[in-house]
């Protein structure tokens, strides 16, 4: 899992694996992934798309 997204291609890579494992049921490791990938997102759009 990514820690970081640096730049476009990292941002469409996290938004591929997020739509990928969106419907995971809670307490899974693909439920971690999703709430991790949500953060990252958010962060890359409020730093890139404002």
């Amino acid at each position: 899992m990514m820690e970081t997204l640096f730049n476009e291609d990292d941002y469409r890579e996290a938004l591929k694996k997020f739509l990928e494992i969106c419907d995971a049921p809670e307490d899974t490791p693909e439920a971690d992934d999703l709430e991790k990938l949500m953060y990252l997102l958010e962060v890359y759009e409020q730093e890139n798309c404002s």
